[in-house]
C-alpha cells in the first residue's frame, strides 16, 4: 500500500474493528468492509479499484459507534486524520451520529 491516506484509513479501520466500533453493523457491511480492506493492502491493485474500495470503506467507516467504552483516542485520531485526507470534516462525521 503506497498511498498514505489509503494507509492511514485501513488502520483506523482495524483498529476500530477490534474495538468493537463496528459491531453494530450487518454482516453483509462487515463483510464489504473486511473485501475493502483486503483490496487495500494488495500490491498489485488498479488505481480504480483502489479508490473505489477506499471511498467505500470510509462510507463504512462513518458508520462506526466512536462511542463505545473501548476505542482509544489514537483510534480517533487516526480516523479524523484519514478522513480530512479525504475532505470529510471529521466534527461533522460525530456531530451527525450524535442526532
Amino acid at each position: 500500500m503506497k498511498n498514505v491516506p489509503y494507509h492511514l484509513l485501513v488502520n483506523a479501520a482495524g483498529q476500530l474493528m477490534q474495538q468493537h466500533a463496528f459491531d453494530h453493523l450487518t454482516d453483509d457491511k462487515l463483510s464489504r468492509m473486511q473485501n475493502c480492506i483486503r483490496t487495500l493492502s494488495q500490491e498489485a491493485v488498479t488505481k480504480e479499484a483502489i479508490n473505489a474500495s477506499g471511498h467505500e470503506l470510509l462510507a463504512l467507516c462513518r458508520e462506526a459507534d466512536l462511542y463505545v467504552d473501548t476505542t482509544t483516542p489514537q483510534s480517533l485520531q487516526q480516523l479524523f486524520a484519514a478522513m480530512s485526507y479525504f475532505g470529510v470534516d471529521a466534527q461533522s462525521a460525530v456531530t451527525e451520529e450524535v442526532y
